[in-house]
């Protein structure tokens, strides 16, 4: 009987112990592995698809260990890439965009061009403090002179900001946002001192206005359509 037990169930039990140390061994599909991904624009950042590699095994050619890319198609779009500023893109992936805002000193909605400064911001953020987003003042320290301002005969300033001085002509503004189209109205007919709007049946398009993407409509009058800015 003791003969018995040695050379039948002995073996057995050591054959179920095997099993189960092997098995437990291999339980873990993830143990060891390391996971890649496709790095089509060579940058050093990757996005999915991926592949996994063994323990010390190369990875494959083109295959980075991360996934942080935002746009796998542009070298230049990457984690900690140089925000390049009033373009619509996101470089550094970070979800905001790089946008030159001015200075308004004086208070009255227009910057002045020479005090740009560029923050990360997204889209439809209101303008940091005692700054716009335009630069259309000619004098930033005068809040009656701007792009909306009335001319005013006889005092030598340019007041409208329109390159003239001392010029007045007067511009139907149907809507009232206080930009005028057209052509200039004759005496004695009075309106506004610019011809600047695009579309004068809508308050909400006119130059300097916020661009709203996705609306199919050029809403600050550049000639551009759905752009960041």
């Amino acid at each position: 009987m003791k003969k018995h037990l040695l050379k039948t169930i002995l073996p057995a039990l050591l054959l179920v112990l095997a099993v189960f140390i092997i098995g437990s061994g291999c339980s873990n599909p993830e143990h060891g592995w390391t996971s890649y991904y496709e790095d089509v624009d060579g940058d050093g950042y990757g996005v999915e698809p991926s592949v996994r590699v063994y323990g010390n095994e190369t990875p494959p050619i083109g295959y980075v260990g991360n996934n942080t890319d935002c746009d796998d198609t542009n070298a230049d779009i990457y984690p900690g890439a140089i925000e390049v500023p009033d373009n619509g893109i996101d470089e550094n992936c970070n979800g905001l965009f790089g946008i030159t805002f001015y200075k308004d000193s004086d208070n009255d909605g227009f910057g002045d061009p020479n005090s740009g400064s560029v923050y990360e911001v997204s889209f439809g953020d209101p303008a940091p403090d005692g700054m716009v987003y335009n630069n259309a003042d000619c004098d930033d320290t005068n809040p009656m002179i701007n792009p909306l301002a009335d001319e005013i005969v006889g005092n030598d300033i340019d007041d409208n900001c329109d390159g003239d001085i001392d010029i007045v002509e007067y511009y139907t503004d149907a809507d009232g946002d206080g930009y005028g189209a057209g052509f200039a109205l004759p005496p004695p007919a009075v309106g506004v001192n610019n011809n600047l709007d695009c579309d004068d049946t809508n308050p909400n398009v006119h130059p300097y206005a916020m661009e709203i993407p996705g609306n199919g409509i050029d809403d600050n009058c550049d000639g551009r359509i759905d752009e960041l800015i």
